[in-house]
């Protein structure tokens, strides 16, 4: 479908999205203006990325499409990847989202632990479109250079950032675990960069979205524990929803080198 962007298949979720992050900037202007937040707008937000996203997965996306795409632009063949497990797992990470933006509103500790199973669920999700042992990802150079780049990077960026920005005492021991969870599925995420017959597009909108991510809890982390602290927390909601519209959306934006798209 080469006019898919003029489709309501892709109109509709895009501009669900698009007003889920206008909402988060309402909200943090509400912060700014009035010097209070109310918390319903950021929840909207949410909400909005939620619906999109089911729109995405039960309206817009053709699954025999989307697999078929998958298929195709994966060098590695016979390795088996399944296309509807990053679909799925993509739509519950969103559901999950958004009880834990309500969540953590009420207790840090719970909300963490919501946002915990949120990670793995987008862990989940990227195997089902990005190969991740090593015995396989090394067969082909491009997957391979992006592995070792996103495996050396994180290796070295997570604890870094921890131990610079957020560890202060044993209490910030207890949100470690949390830690692991979403650097390893930063690092899972930049293995697609090396898919080179996926559209552009949709891969760095991946990658750029878990960057967001980590920097988004980074801002929670520092602020709640971090010794030295950034000073930041007015960044925290609105790169987290770019993040979730981000991760969430790509899929609208997934081509081949034909040009094929996953719409219905």
């Amino acid at each position: 479908m080469n006019n898919h962007q003029y489709s309501p298949k892709f109109v509709l979720p895009v501009g669900l999205g698009s007003l889920g992050f206008l909402m988060i900037l309402i909200s943090e202007l509400i912060v700014i203006v009035h010097g209070t937040k109310i918390v319903q707008v950021s929840w909207l937000a949410s909400v909005l990325i939620m619906i999109s996203t089911l729109i995405i997965r039960f309206y817009s996306v053709d699954l025999d499409q989307f697999d078929q795409i998958i298929q195709d632009t994966n060098p590695v063949k016979g390795s088996g990847l399944t296309s509807l497990r990053y679909l799925n797992w993509m739509t519950l990470a969103m559901v999950i989202g958004f009880f834990a933006t309500v969540t953590i509103a009420f207790d840090f500790i719970i909300g963490v632990l919501v946002y915990l199973v949120m990670q793995i669920c987008l862990i989940i999700s990227f195997t089902g479109i990005f190969l991740i042992k090593p015995s396989e990802l090394l067969t082909d150079s491009n997957l391979g250079n992006s592995f070792i780049m996103s495996l050396v990077f994180w290796l070295i960026a997570v604890p870094a950032i921890y131990f610079t920005l957020i560890y202060n005492d044993i209490e910030s021991l207890i949100v470690i675990p949390y830690v692991i969870a979403i650097g390893t599925m930063a690092c899972i995420s930049w293995f697609g960069i090396g898919y080179n017959q996926r559209s552009r597009t949709f891969r760095w909108m991946i990658v750029v979205a878990s960057l967001l991510f980590v920097f988004s809890d980074t801002l929670i982390g520092n602020a709640r524990y971090g010794s030295i602290r950034l000073g930041l927390t007015q960044l925290i909601d609105v790169t987290y929803v770019l993040n979730i519209f981000l991760m969430s959306h790509a899929t609208l934006f997934l081509k081949d080198t034909l040009g094929h798209t996953p719409f219905k």
